[in-house]
């Protein structure tokens, strides 16, 4: 016997773990001495339905009938309602259809099947025992062949010149599945030709053939073809031709969607691109307009468009158009007019008890003056006193710079430097180092301009060097023009003679004897080579007051050197390593000066010497 079967003490009759299969009669022998007797038992055991369809999916042709059964395993089954069905796709289906039940066994019948019933439904049992129990079927509608039709499949463009590829686009739906053929001009195309192929693709209930012509010709190629779509149902047929790129077509349905007091959304259906990218032009005018007015479409491609900044209760006249490269198409609907007129505006407002108003603005402004004298007062308090504080601050802050340029410039007498504290005059206060390997090299002349520049040096300090920060022009003082001697050298005129200022041309002539300190003869010789011996030229005889009292070897010896016309301008890099540096500095200057002077005077080579000159003396400090 079943271990799950067993009997009690109390003579009872368990079964443990009742399933489906457990339900039956039962009988029972009772016997004893006396004799003996029997009974039976019906157990009958109730569980949650589980259901199946009975066909899945379900073919329906077009306008038949579809009938869904669903089937149900359950204990006990309830005559009604037991049964129910739901609609799984996008949206919701008006009619569904009848729903019926025949004992365990549910149905749905569709009267007159369109393609708007194909998709999924699902049958749900319930008989009070839970969970209840829910399977899912497919409704397939089968139709002909319906095939694309419209402005933008019915003509495609290309260039005909044999350097373009053109694609012939058909596309339908229908089930089952669509099978095409082509005709060009009426004869069918067999696709051996290598430049003609052949492609279809298939995405459920949609086919795509496309047709690829290689090396489009416009003798050859420029013709109709026709698309014929076939099932077990039916056959579609489509003519598209094949043309040379030009101007749109013009759109065509143009309809109104909604408008409001100030704006008119618009729609239509695009028409043929002219194998070009094609965009889109609204225009309108009303009466009191002296011409239309146009708005751009955007995005380019859409076909709905909102005009807005329009009056309110105005009519409108409104006309679209189509334009790619090649041009622009005429208005839609052969030029048609669509009149619109706006709503009115419901925003305008309203009268108001003048009494009440009186009351409410009295109130307003009695409050405005309270809360002004509240806030404001402590405001114009801060105020003034934000002013007075400012001004005893600038008073103070006056008096603290004036005694730190006195401290400042007897702290510099006592280190050996001198700080200029004379206002209006240009000085370096905050005690500027300059290079010690150039101080040989820095005239300084105080007295050239009314305010001048006076540079200091620390010397003994670091070796780091710090530079003034703006630039120094030194001046250039005037000398007499001298008169050519048959040696080649220059001598100055009587004091009549005519004076000018070298101040243009930094090439052939320099002169830095106007300078007030001269350099150290230790340092740089300006003599000539012939010079530097015993050899000493005649002196010449000036008139008493003549010149500046010069001897005669200071006096410029200047000669035309060739070289230093086409010589470019020195930079910062052409000095020795320890005198470079950033911008103009006063030094480099002075550097480019001397060094120019020494060039067009006495030669490169002298020029070089004095390069390793002041390498030496930077060396040696």
């Amino acid at each position: 016997m079943d271990p799950r079967y067993h009997f009690t003490e109390s003579t009872a009759f368990e079964i443990w773990n009742v399933t489906r299969r457990d339900t039956g009669v039962y009988t029972v022998n009772c016997t004893n001495e006396v004799g003996s007797d029997n009974t039976t038992i019906t157990l009958d055991v109730q569980y949650a339905p589980s259901v199946k369809m009975e066909e899945d999916p379900v073919y329906v042709d077009v306008g038949e009938t579809a009938d869904l059964f669903c089937v149900a395993d359950a204990n006990p089954i309830i005559n009604t309602d037991m049964f129910s069905w739901k609609w799984l796709g996008e949206g919701e289906m008006e009619e569904m259809g009848e729903q019926s039940q025949d004992e365990a066994t549910g149905q749905l019948t569709i009267q007159g099947a369109t393609r708007a019933h194909a998709g999924h439904y699902q049958c749900t049992a319930d008989n009070n025992i839970a969970p209840p129990a829910s399977v899912a079927v497919q409704l397939v509608v089968r139709f002909k062949p319906e095939l694309q039709k419209g402005a933008q499949w019915n003509k495609v463009a290309s260039r005909g010149d044999g350097t373009r590829t053109a694609e012939v686009v058909c596309q339908g739906e229908g089930i089952p599945r669509l099978h095409f053929s082509w005709a060009k001009n009426g004869v069918p195309m067999d696709f051996i030709h290598p430049r003609y192929q052949e492609k279809t693709v298939r995405e459920g209930s949609l086919h795509t053939s496309t047709v690829t012509v290689v090396n489009v010709s416009a003798a050859l190629d420029y013709a109709v073809f026709t698309c014929t779509a076939r099932n077990t149902l039916g056959e579609d047929t489509l003519n598209i031709q094949l043309l040379s790129t030009n101007q749109p077509d013009p759109p065509s349905e143009f309809r109104l969607v909604s408008f409001t007091h100030a704006s008119a959304t618009l729609e239509w259906i695009p028409g043929f691109d002219g194998g070009l990218e094609q965009r889109f032009r609204v225009r309108y005018r009303w009466a009191g307009s002296v011409s239309f007015l146009y708005v751009d479409v955007f995005p380019p491609k859409a076909n709905i468009f909102s005009v807005t900044g329009l009056s309110p209760a105005t009519t409108y006249n409104f006309s679209v158009n189509a334009l790619n490269s090649m041009g622009e198409s005429s208005y839609a609907d052969n030029n048609s007019v669509l009149t619109i007129t706006t709503e009115e505006w419901e925003g305008a407002v309203q009268e108001e008890d003048p009494l009440h108003t009186e009351e409410t603005s009295g109130l307003s402004l009695y409050q405005t003056v309270i809360m002004a004298v509240v806030g404001g007062a402590p405001l114009l308090a801060l105020n003034w006193l934000g002013c007075l504080l400012c001004l005893r601050w600038k008073k103070r802050q006056g008096q603290t710079e004036s005694k730190g340029s006195v401290s400042d410039g007897k702290k510099s007498e006592g280190d050996g430097s001198t700080v200029s504290t004379a206002s209006g005059s240009t000085r370096y206060e905050d005690r500027e180092l300059v290079n010690p390997a150039a101080q040989r090299t820095l005239l300084i002349d105080s007295g050239s301009e009314p305010d001048s520049s006076v540079y200091e040096s620390y010397a003994g300090e670091s070796s780091h060097y710090y530079y003034p920060t703006s630039d120094y022009f030194p001046s250039l003082y005037t000398h007499p023009e001298g008169t050519q001697e048959p040696d080649g050298r220059r001598y100055p005129l009587e004091p009549i003679g005519h004076e000018y200022e070298e101040v243009r041309d930094w090439g052939m002539y320099q002169d830095v004897l106007g300078l007030s300190l001269p350099l150290p003869l230790s340092q740089f010789d300006p003599r000539l080579p012939e010079q530097r011996g015993e050899w000493r030229p005649p002196p010449p005889n000036y008139p008493q007051g003549s010149g500046r009292g010069m001897t005669a070897w200071q006096q410029p010896i200047r000669r035309k050197d060739p070289v230093v016309e086409r010589r470019p301008e020195r930079n910062d890099y052409d000095l020795p390593f320890e005198l470079r540096g950033q911008g103009k500095r006063p030094w480099i200057l002075l550097w480019n000066e001397l060094r120019n002077y020494v060039t067009t005077q006495y030669g490169h080579q002298d020029s070089a010497e004095l390069d390793g000159c002041m390498s030496v003396s930077h060396t040696t400090r």
